[in-house]
């Protein structure tokens, strides 16, 4: 048997750079896949979440908001293949994007047992308040020491906390789109009510939103006009 020369070293040949390459390229397939079904499945988790908590108590609402905000952060509803966080929210049919946005605010502006305490609504127009004053504050601030209308923020009603945050925002100069979306809000809020008065159904709650128009009618006023046509 032939002996290997001294000071040689024989060299054992590794796997072929193609066997290599569709290693590493199955790696990555399996890697991805398993993330896959790692962000689906909890996904499924925060859906359910949402649905049991929607079912349940008032207080549910901040819980409801920080799933929200889990799956919107880490862009969840991309596995389901939604190309946003607001189309998810209108295709699970959960609830409206409009209050899926309101939850996330509160969630990322107001600490949980603040928020609890105010409400999920009175939270809200503050988290509004403190974007429309020009002064550094926050909505958590406002709940813990601010004042509105003369009275203490966490005891302020939602109504003069609203009105408060109207009354900053049109103290603000507009700009030439703020204009032109506020003139195409109030044509539609003019044209809508106009409808409704035509069809003998009641004006008072309605509002216009940045994508969409909520009108609240009681089955009573409903069932009236359509006997009345």
């Amino acid at each position: 048997m032939a002996k290997a020369k001294a000071g040689t070293t024989q060299r054992t040949k590794g796997p072929p750079a193609k066997q290599k390459s569709a290693s590493i390229s199955k790696l990555i397939v399996a890697t991805k896949r398993a993330s896959l079904a790692a962000n689906t499945a909890r996904l499924g988790v925060l859906t359910r979440l949402i649905r049991r908590r929607l079912a349940t108590v008032v207080e549910s609402f901040y819980d409801v908001g920080e799933a929200l905000r889990e799956i919107a952060d880490r862009k969840l509803y991309a596995v389901s293949e939604h190309a946003s966080f607001a189309a998810w929210v209108e295709g699970s049919k959960l609830m409206s994007s409009t209050q899926a946005e309101k939850l996330l605010a509160i969630v990322r502006n107001v600490p949980r047992e603040a928020a609890l305490a105010a409400g999920q609504e009175r939270a809200y127009a503050l988290v509004l308040l403190a974007a429309a004053t020009p002064a550094p504050d926050s909505a958590a601030e406002l709940l813990a020491g601010g004042v509105v209308d003369g009275q203490p923020a966490a005891k302020a009603s939602v109504r003069t906390i609203k009105a408060a945050a109207s009354a900053e925002r049109k103290k603000r100069p507009q700009s030439p789109a703020q204009r032109a979306k506020a003139k195409a809000d109030a044509a539609v809020d003019k044209g809508l009510r106009a409808l409704l008065r035509a069809a003998g159904l009641p004006t008072k709650a309605l509002s216009v939103g940045a994508g969409e128009v909520r009108v609240v009618l009681s089955r009573a006023h409903v069932e009236k006009a359509l006997a009345a046509r």
